[in-house]
């Protein structure tokens, strides 16, 4: 079967041709995965830098957004048949250490990331706990089942920040940056800003109607954000970028109290003048990872139907899988939005 793998500890990614799966284990199930989606933890591992070259075992084929039909089922599964559609929750927690045993698993101190930690989903069959599966409906599209991993990392991050009345900021304009920006409009923001220097993730977050746009290199575009939520600054900062130059810049124009949620993955150590810009003025920092299992889920599930045209506007790109590398070369120019990569075709299969 096609799969994509990392093979080698430098910069790239490369297909690799695998035996098909054996039947599945125990709690297992087998799934041909039907599209993926190219995440931001992909990139990293695609780039090769720091944090992933510490995490990545090679070789290992990657990827981690996913959906796809069910063709076998280990021992000890109940509830589900062959041939359904499913997602995956990606993080694969113990359900037995004190996070998992108080309903927060998403923090599983011994966490393990598919297409990270073991076999992920950037092949034509994967191998899955089916306690971690969803079973998708039949309304939402193949590509949009493929990403509800990211669109679950936005919505776990608006939910948490408590965006709904509130002057939010968003410094960032990637994928999901753009879904939170969705999201926070759906929650009831009182205003939306979003920090972008992209041109083509400026375009599309503009054609989200949201309240501000602004490129944070241009100057004035901090007296726009300000003038924007009457001089006091955001309320609530959603944090995707992982740049510290802008985090901090985000903090300096932010209102007394405010909570900034941080997704986003920086390249290494970020300095703040915690004393400062932080216990001084009363900010939260909230850490985001993963999604509430499966509160979240049951979110974006919601979120995806009744907002079919938004998921549209921000995938950008549904690419065959052997086109995985066009898929990586565009996120290193910033010429996209979402990308997808189809595996149905290499079967002779069609998306939904």
């Amino acid at each position: 079967m096609f799969t994509i793998a990392k093979t080698e500890a430098t910069r790239g990614l490369w297909p690799v041709s695998k035996a098909p799966l054996a039947e599945p284990g125990q709690g297992m199930v087998r799934i041909d995965v039907l599209a993926a989606g190219i995440c931001g933890t992909d990139y990293h591992i695609y780039s090769w830098d720091a944090w992933s070259s510490a995490r990545v075992k090679t070789p290992m084929t990657i990827g981690h957004e996913f959906v796809g039909r069910i063709t076998a089922i280990g021992e000890g599964v109940s509830g589900f048949s062959i041939g359904e559609r499913v997602s995956a929750e990606c993080h694969i927690a113990c359900g037995a250490c004190r996070f998992c045993r108080t309903g927060n698993a998403h923090i599983c101190e011994n966490t393990r990331i598919i297409g990270v930690d073991r076999p992920g989903a950037f092949a034509e069959q994967v191998e899955v706990p089916a306690s971690n599966l969803w079973r998708v409906p039949a309304a939402i599209p193949d590509a949009h089942a493929a990403i509800f991993d990211p669109v679950g990392n936005a919505m776990h991050m608006v939910t948490s920040a408590g965006v709904t009345a509130k002057d939010v900021l968003i410094v960032g304009g990637g994928p999901i940056g753009l879904f939170a920006a969705a999201i926070a409009k759906a929650h009831g923001a009182r205003t939306i800003a979003l920090q972008e220097p992209n041109p083509a993730r400026a375009a599309i977050a503009r054609s989200l109607d949201l309240d501000l746009v602004v490129n944070p290199r241009e100057p004035g575009s901090v007296a726009e954000i300000l003038a924007l939520t009457r001089g006091h600054g955001p309320e609530v900062v959603l944090e995707v970028s992982g740049n510290a130059a802008a985090l901090n810049a985000a903090l300096d124009i932010a209102a007394p109290g405010a909570t900034f949620a941080l997704l986003g993955i920086p390249a290494g150590a970020v300095t703040l003048d915690l004393g400062a810009k932080v216990v001084m003025r009363g900010v939260r920092l909230l850490g985001i990872t993963g999604r509430r299992m499966y509160e979240t889920w049951y979110q974006v599930e919601a979120f995806m139907l009744k907002n079919p045209g938004l998921m549209d506007k921000v995938i950008t790109h549904i690419l065959p899988a052997t086109e995985f590398a066009r898929g990586f070369a565009l996120m290193d120019e910033g010429a996209c939005g979402k990308i997808v990569l189809d595996f149905a075709n290499i079967s002779g299969g069609r998306l939904q």
